[in-house]
C-alpha cells in the first residue's frame, strides 16, 4: 500500500442520521472525507475543487492507518451518516461491500471511459458493480547507497528495468557490504506487511497464498512459499536486515547512510532527495533466480457511504479527483495517479528533473505495465493479511519458517471458512 500513517486526528463523535442516505444537492454541501493520508495529502485537490465548485466544501478526519478501518466499519455499521466519503484500502473492498458500506459507483465507471485502465477499475468492484474508485497505484523498487557500494567494492544493480538483480546476490552484496562497515546490508520498507512481501512467493511462482472458489483456500504451504519464507528468515537470522525496527523506522535507516539496499516503494524518492549528502541509485525490484519477475501494486481508492445525505456531491468531488486530468494530477502528492493523462504527466515531471528520476521513471512505467501482482480481492483479505503479517513478523523474529506456514495455513482455514459457508 502506498500511503504513510498519518499523524492522529480525534475522531468527531458519530452523529445521527437518515439512516437510508440520500443523493442530495449535488451543487450545495459539505462533505466529510475520513482518510488516513499525511497532513496535506489532499490540500490541493481539494482546493483546486472548491473553485470550480464553490458551493461544495470539503472537511477532513484523518485517523492512523492502524485505526481506518475499525473505525469506518463501526461508524458504518450503526448507519452513521457523518460519514460521506472514505478511504478504502483496495484488497478491503470486497469485505466491506459485502456489508453494505458502499454506495455503488458503477455510474462514475461509465463516466470515466478509457481514462482508467479497466483493470485498475475491476480492483476496485465487486460483484460486478464499481464500489469505489482508484486514486493511486505503486510498484516497488531497489535503492542503493552508492558510496557504501563503492567503499565494498559491490558493483552497482543494473537500473535496466528489465535486468533486476537476484534476491541471492543482493544477499551476498549486502554481507560483503557490511564486511566493509555498513550497518545494514537490507532494509525492506514494510517489513513484515503482505503488501510488500507478496513479490517473494509470486516471483518463484507460488501464488498469492489463496486459491479456490472465492480466493477462501489458503495455499502458503506450497514449495514456493517456502523457498521465499526461508529466504525472509535467513535475512534477519544472519543480520543483513534488522529486527525490532517499525515501519516507521525503516526508511530513516537507509537516510543514516549505512545501509547498502533499501526495497520500497517510489514515494521513499522524495523522502531521501531531502537529504543532501545521500547519493544513492535507483534499479528495479530484485527476483529470485530462475524465478519470475513479480512488484507490489494497488493503492488507495475513494468510496460513498451508503448512508450520507450527501451523495450526489461526494460522487462530483470523487469524479474530479479521480476521472478528471487535472484534479488526478492534483491529487497525486507523491503517489502514482491512475488516470491516464494524469499518470503520464507524473512520468514526464520524473524525467524532466532528469538525474536519477530519469530511472525511476522508466522502472516505474516498465514494472507497471509487465510484473505488478495485485493482493487478491476477497471477502476473506482482512482476516488473511492480519494472520500473515503475524506470520512474517513471527519468521523475521526467528520462527522456523515451515513450520509457521503450516500453522497459519490451519488457522486461515477455520476463520476463512465463515466466509465460505455464506
Amino acid at each position: 500500500m502506498t500511503a504513510a500513517v498519518a499523524t492522529a486526528v480525534v475522531l468527531l463523535a458519530a452523529c445521527g442520521g437518515d439512516p437510508a442516505g440520500g443523493a442530495g444537492n449535488a451543487d450545495q454541501a459539505t462533505l466529510t472525507f475520513v482518510n488516513a493520508q499525511d497532513p496535506g495529502t489532499f490540500d490541493e485537490v481539494i482546493a483546486g475543487f472548491q473553485q470550480a465548485n464553490p458551493g461544495i466544501k470539503v472537511e477532513q478526519q484523518v485517523l492512523p492507518f492502524d485505526d481506518l478501518n475499525s473505525a469506518v466499519q463501526s461508524r458504518l455499521g450503526s448507519k452513521d451518516a457523518s460519514i460521506d466519503l472514505f478511504d478504502v484500502d483496495e484488497p478491503r473492498l470486497a469485505s466491506f461491500a459485502a456489508r453494505g458500506f458502499l454506495l455503488d459507483l458503477s455510474d462514475l465507471r461509465r463516466q470515466a471511459g478509457d481514462a482508467i485502465d479497466p483493470e485498475v477499475l475491476d480492483a476496485t468492484s465487486y460483484d460486478g458493480k464499481q464500489y469505489a474508485m482508484p486514486r493511486w497505484t505503486s510498484t516497488q523498487l531497489l535503492f542503493y547507497n552508492k558510496a557504501v557500494l563503492a567503499k565494498a567494492g559491490v558493483a552497482a544493480p543494473s537500473s535496466d528495468p528489465a535486468a533486476p538483480a537476484t534476491w541471492e546476490d543482493l544477499t551476498a552484496a549486502g554481507k560483503k557490504a557490511q564486511s566493509a562497515g555498513a550497518e545494514w546490508g537490507l532494509v525492506f520498507d514494510q517489513v513484515d506487511r503482505y503488501y510488500q512481501l507478496q513479490p517473494l512467493p509470486e516471483s518463484l511462482g507460488a501464488g498469492p497464498g489463496l486459491s479456490g472458489p472465492g480466493l477462501l483456500t489458503p495455499a502458503i504451504t506450497n514449495e514456493g512459499w517456502t523457498k521465499a519464507a526461508g529466504w525472509y528468515a535467513s535475512i534477519f537470522r544472519d543480520g543483513v536486515a534488522p529486527r525490532g525496527v517499525a515501519v516507521e523506522q525503516t526508511p530513516g535507516l537507509f537516510t543514516a547512510g549505512d545501509t547498502a539496499f533499501f526495497a520500497g516503494g517510489p514515494w521513499n524518492a522524495d523522502i531521501f532527495d531531502k537529504v543532501a549528502d545521500l547519493d544513492y541509485g535507483i534499479a528495479p525490484f530484485p527476483v529470485f533466480a530462475g524465478g519470475k519477475p513479480a512488484s507490489s501494486t494497488g493503492s488507495w481508492a475513494t468510496g460513498v457511504s451508503p448512508f450520507s445525505k450527501n451523495q450526489a456531491a461526494a460522487k462530483k468531488f470523487i469524479a474530479y479527483m479521480t476521472t478528471d486530468p487535472t484534479g488526478a494530477l492534483q491529487a497525486q502528492s507523491r503517489n502514482i495517479p491512475v488516470q491516464r493523462e494524469a499518470y503520464q504527466q507524473y512520468l514526464k515531471q520524473l524525467r524532466d528533473k532528469g538525474g536519477r528520476s530519469v530511472d525511476l521513471a522508466a522502472v516505474v512505467e516498465h514494472e507497471l505495465a509487465t510484473n505488478a501482482v495485485s493482493r487478491p480481492v476477497t471477502t476473506g483479505y482482512v482476516d488473511f493479511e492480519t494472520v500473515m503479517n503475524k506470520v512474517f513478523a513471527d519468521i523475521r523474529n526467528g520462527s522456523e519458517p515451515a513450520r509457521r506456514l503450516d500453522e497459519a495455513a490451519q488457522e486461515l482455514d477455520r476463520v476463512l471458512a465463515k466466509y465460505r459457508n455464506r
